[in-house]
Parts: C-alpha cells; sequence; structure tokens
C-alpha cells in the first residue's frame, strides 16, 4: 500500500471513530434511550480486527476518554473498559478474525456487557445507582448492529484501498 492509500485509510479511520462519537450523543427518548448501541465499540472493535497494528490500546483509551469528555462521566470510566477491551482484541485478533459473523456478533455483546458493568460500577461508586433491568439492553442492541456495521465499514474501507 502507498503512502496516499494509507493516508486514506487513516483518514477513513478517523471519520468513522468522529462519526461513532457524534451518534452516541444523538438525543433519543423513552426506550431508544435505553437502546442506544454502544457506536464506539463497534466502530473500534472493527479496526481492531482490521488494521491492529494501526489501532492499538492507546488510541481506545483516548477514544474512551474522548466519551468521558463527552458525556460527562467519571473520568476514566470509558476510558479503562476500551483499554480493557482493545487488550482482549489484540491479544486473540487473529483467533477473532477467523470467527464467524454470529460469533464476533456474541463477543461484541460480551464487551457491551463489559463497559455496561464498568459503568454502573463507576456510578455505584457515586451514589448514582441504575437498577432497572433496561441498562443490559445496549448490549443486545450493539450486538445486532454488528451485522450491519462489520460489512458497511468493510466495504468503505475497500472502496478506500481501490481509489
Amino acid at each position: 500500500m502507498d503512502t496516499s492509500q494509507q493516508h486514506h485509510g487513516l483518514w477513513l479511520i478517523g471519520i468513522t471513530i468522529l462519526l461513532a462519537l457524534l451518534l452516541s450523543l444523538v438525543p433519543m427518548e423513552g426506550v431508544s434511550a435505553w437502546a442506544r448501541p454502544d457506536w464506539l465499540l463497534l466502530v473500534m472493535f472493527f479496526w481492531l480486527l482490521a488494521l491492529p497494528g494501526q489501532i492499538g490500546v492507546v488510541t481506545c483509551w483516548f477514544c474512551g476518554l474522548l466519551q468521558d469528555i463527552l458525556y460527562g462521566a467519571v473520568l476514566g470510566q470509558n476510558a479503562f473498559a476500551m483499554a480493557v477491551i482493545a487488550y482482549i482484541v489484540l491479544v486473540s485478533y487473529q483467533r477473532l478474525r477467523m470467527f464467524s459473523l454470529h460469533k464476533q456478533a456474541a463477543l461484541v455483546a460480551l464487551l457491551a456487557l463489559f463497559r455496561i458493568l464498568v459503568d454502573q460500577w463507576a456510578q455505584n461508586i457515586n451514589g448514582v445507582t441504575q437498577t432497572h433491568w433496561l441498562v443490559f439492553l445496549p448490549a443486545l442492541t450493539t450486538c445486532l448492529l454488528w451485522f450491519v456495521i462489520r460489512p458497511a465499514i468493510g466495504w468503505l474501507q475497500r472502496m478506500v484501498v481501490v481509489f
């Protein structure tokens, strides 16, 4: 890959991450607010599998820190969760690439559950508790969205390499 294609690829990574952060800020009401998928997790999981040499633990930590700032969350909770997720994926990315789409979606659901549990833990430490079962709904929506996001970003990645 020549340098111009590499720069196009880096722009695509940046744009997808920015889009994921913006989608996570879209106002929602009612049950749809409870079911908000974890856009950043989906995008970072894709790039960690596709380009593990360019996206790593530090990039995921920084994106999680940006998410902490955007959400007004406890500083470091999303950064910590994203760094742990990046480490888990990077340690076994060669094996995870060989997983079927369904198995990858199941892993995405488990990683989303991990993020939810970290979020709940940080909120409990600060005295803010949500004991409603709907807090786990994003794991399901994130898992289901993986069936759309993986082919869509993969198609974009191939289009950038072609041009």
